[in-house]
């Protein structure tokens, strides 16, 4: 092998694999913790700063506002300085509003990290579509994008499994201090990947149809939509699932901290699942409609949680990482394999505008259900009817799109 032939395996975009998978999950994890936390250590956060369920939902709704308004402007400067470098300064990012949580004295500075970490939380999106887009080859991208997105499932069972124990055991501010530490130096990894790679080889014309396919505002939009009804669904059961686990069904802080950790831990699988399944078998569209429907089974099994027992959150966890992760990654590989490479990181900012504004309303007007009512029950069927009409933009967006 001559020295130009090494300098093209170097740059081989499908060279490295285990790094760039690395890569693709930690800015995930990383990006998208602080929602772990105030889910996993909501009681904590209650007592710690006198918090209203309102004033907590907000606090997670403010983190996720601003990703929602900054995620079209991470979109464009990821197609503009790459999507390794925006790997890199999203999780530096997160690493600071972390550890600024953890120094947290006031809900002010609290208000103040939870909305820095708002950057990265819609940042991180946009940096690894565009990664994938950029180094994973057609034909794999479903599989990846299962993958990357199982980071975020990843996170949750790490927070929901780890964080009670360590809050028990050196205090909430040292383990939350020190996910911050770990994400400072898993931030400076995507460095380790090669700066310039080389193009893919068109092997065949299919690949080049995808290749080549236009850029669809429409088909985004809609997309963007059912992200914001899942969004909204999903974001108000996971904010406040450990909460009903410990008030109303008489779990311990440990056990509800499990179920969250299931939900994660089964979300990995769905997320790579859904991703290969959206590539090979089921169209995107198609697959949404299914898993939104799926979500609505989780809503229909919390309104009887109560009058059945609450071994019935068991299988609840089950059907949340099946309807309420999984699309994620089917809506995050329709834009990838829908867009041209160079708006891969726009078109992705656009979605998380819609599903991150789902997370931001969602939350806030649960907790201000439950704090009036003094009920969850509202909620549950809230979030059955966003599910439900999710699952009938899905299938309105295949109609127009076939």
């Amino acid at each position: 092998m001559n020295a130009s032939q090494g300098r093209r395996q170097l740059a081989d975009p499908t060279s490295r694999r285990p790094l760039r998978n690395f890569v693709l999950i930690s800015t995930m994890v990383s990006t998208a913790y602080l929602i772990f936390i105030v889910s996993v250590l909501a009681s904590t956060f209650i007592d710690e700063f006198n918090l209203s369920r309102f004033e907590l939902g907000l606090i997670g709704s403010l983190n996720t506002a601003v990703g929602a308004i900054t995620a079209p402007a991470t979109g464009r400067l990821t197609d503009r300085i790459g999507p390794r470098l925006s790997s890199v300064t999203a999780q530096l990012i997160a690493a600071f509003g972390l550890a600024l949580v953890a120094l947290s004295q006031s809900v002010l500075m609290l208000v103040i990290a939870a909305c820095i970490l708002g950057i990265p939380q819609g940042w991180g999106n946009p940096a690894t579509n565009a990664l994938i887009a950029e180094r994973v080859e057609p034909g794999r991208r479903g599989t990846i994008t299962g993958v990357k997105q199982s980071g975020v499932t990843l996170g949750v069972f790490l927070a929901g499994l780890t964080l009670p124990g360590l809050a028990e055991a050196v205090g909430w501010r040292w383990a939350v201090g020190s996910y911050a530490a770990i994400f400072a130096v898993v931030g400076l990894v995507p460095l380790l990947l090669p700066a310039k790679i080389a193009p893919f080889a068109n092997t065949d014309a299919s690949t080049a149809d995808v290749e080549s396919k236009p850029y669809d505002m429409r088909a985004v939009r809609l997309i963007a939509l059912y992200a914001f009804l899942m969004g909204t669904s999903g974001g108000a059961i996971s904010r406040f699932l450990a909460l009903f686990a410990e008030e109303e069904a008489g779990m311990s802080n440990t056990a509800a901290g499990i179920v969250v950790a299931l939900t994660g831990l089964g979300g990995m699988a769905a997320r790579i699942g859904a991703g290969k399944l959206a590539e090979k078998r089921i169209a995107p569209l198609k697959l949404l409609s299914v898993l939104a429907i799926i979500g609505t089974s989780v809503s229909a099994l919390l309104l009887i949680t109560l009058d059945v027992g609450a071994w019935v959150l068991w299988p609840v966890a089950a059907l949340f990482a099946v309807g309420h992760t999984a699309w994620n990654a089917v809506a995050m590989l329709a834009i990838i394999i829908g867009v041209p490479k160079a708006q891969a990181g726009r078109a992705s900012g656009a979605v998380m505008v819609g599903f991150l504004g789902g997370l931001a309303v969602g939350a806030p007007l649960a907790g201000l259900s439950i704090d009036a009512t003094g009920s969850y029950q509202s909620v549950w069927i809230a979030t059955l009817v966003l599910a439900a009409c999710a699952a009938l933009v899905a299938q309105f967006a295949q109609r127009t799109s076939s």
